[in-house]
């Protein structure tokens, strides 16, 4: 849920801006991308405004989506000097192939969307070679952030850094229990997407020939090695705009008068547990009399959620408050004590990092990219261990957090100040320094 930068007009017109003495021409490769929207179209984005705001020159492969490419304008014209940095080149996807239509629906559209992405960076390639883009310094491929997807701009000339990218994650056999019915579909997609798929010559050919692999959990590191290559680096793939990070509160101010809140955001799907959120949230008002939940986000779970909420006898407790505009979720983080986040596949959650941008702590279950990037002092990891047990596990962390004072002020400093390490802006440095280091080696 990355902030829309679309809905910022007028930011930045040349100020602040390192002039472009070393700039480079990059080839930012985003299959996904709108400034309007969040999660992968935003990341996709961001990177790009970002580079552009270092005085690079960024051009900008995409395909048109849910009118992208009017957002992707709009916000080129706010920025200004900026913007005029980024040259956008619209790839239109191909046609979808007629053999789709005769898989079973739950394989159908991931079938679909992969083919289409294939596709779509073959003809992105021949864009590129026929509007002189091999003369750019170097190729990023950002979206999708897939180490199965590859990319197929390995073959055109400059050096490819390739990520950061996730995708090598699973949810974990021993938790089938909190997925339900939907388990069967993760192992499927465990077998064809993660071990089958990544086996394609695309993806090994990719990994052997990118000047620089960068993945956003272990999990997807571990699967690059196995696939032959030595040294991926591990980088989060998510960022906040700077404008995101709260100022610590002055010293000597007061909680808010409210009950204690926690609060879960995403997808309400079963990748996700939201079950497992409110089960654990159950067995927290026993110890935490007054305590509240906001569940933010929809999906296809959310009436089967509702019906359990009553059945535990929470619903009074719990609100189910659907999609929200960027303002309104922001006011929700800051109307926080705590964020609880149960996904048991995920490549980080960008929620995490907005929450401690917030200056929230998390609970968060210890595996997977939030265990790897999770910020010190400012979270409560829980381990796995055992699936029944888990939801008393993550209620006991959740009491032990808001019983305690003194971490919640010292989260409301630390937070912020570990998430500045993952602005768009210091993430832009970053790879400057990565671009570097690549061009200096060939």
């Amino acid at each position: 849920m990355t902030a829309p930068t679309g809905e910022v007009p007028d930011v930045d017109r040349g100020q602040g801006v390192r002039p472009p003495a070393h700039a480079l021409r990059i080839v930012l490769v985003s299959y996904a991308c709108d400034p309007s929207r969040g999660t992968e179209p935003g990341m996709g984005w961001a990177w790009a405004e970002a580079l552009a705001r270092r005085g690079h020159t960024v051009e900008l492969l995409t395909r048109p989506h849910g009118g992208n490419t009017e957002h992707i304008a709009r916000r080129i014209r706010a920025l200004g000097t900026v913007g005029r940095r980024i040259r956008t080149h619209v790839v239109p996807a191909p046609p979808r192939p007629w053999w789709v239509r005769l898989l079973p629906g739950f394989l159908r559209g991931q079938a679909l969307e992969f083919v289409h992405y294939d596709g779509w960076q073959r003809h992105a390639l021949e864009h590129a070679r026929a509007h002189g883009l091999d003369g750019a310094d170097l190729v990023h491929h950002v979206s999708y952030g897939s180490l199965v997807g590859g990319s197929a701009l390995r073959r055109l000339g400059p050096p490819l850094v390739f990520g950061p990218v996730g995708g090598g994650q699973t949810a974990p056999r021993s938790h089938r229990r909190w997925l339900g019915p939907a388990y069967f579909q993760e192992a499927v997609r465990e077998l064809l997407w993660v071990r089958g798929m990544s086996l394609r010559q695309a993806c090994r050919a990719t990994l052997r020939e990118a000047a620089l692999v960068l993945t956003t959990n272990r999990d997807t590191a571990l699967r690059a090695r196995r696939l032959g290559r030595a040294d991926p680096r591990l980088v989060l793939s998510d960022g906040v705009p700077d404008e995101l990070l709260r100022e610590p509160p002055k010293e000597g101010a007061l909680r808010p008068e409210r009950p204690p809140t926690v609060l879960w955001v995403g997808r309400l799907t079963a990748i996700k547990a939201p079950e497992l959120a409110l089960r654990a949230f159950a067995l927290l008002l026993a110890r935490v009399p007054g305590a509240r939940l906001a569940v933010l986000g929809d999906g296809p779970l959310r009436a089967d959620l509702e019906r359990l909420a009553a059945r535990l006898g929470v619903a009074g407790s719990v609100c189910f408050r659907g999609r929200l505009t960027w303002q309104e979720t922001l006011g929700a983080y800051d109307d926080a004590d705590v964020l609880l986040f149960t996904s048991l596949r995920d490549s980080f959650g960008v929620q995490n990092l907005e929450a401690w941008a917030r200056g929230l702590p998390v609970v968060h279950l210890d595996h997977q990219g939030v265990g790897d990037f999770s910020a010190p002092g400012c979270a409560a990891p829980v381990p796995l261990g055992d699936p029944v047990d888990l939801p008393r596990r993550l209620a006991h962390a959740l009491a032990g957090v808001l019983a305690d004072e003194e971490a919640l002020h010292r989260t409301a400093e630390a937070g912020p100040r570990w998430a500045r390490q993952h602005t768009w802006s210091s993430k832009a440095e970053l790879a400057e320094r990565l671009y570097e280091s690549v061009l200096n080696r060939r």
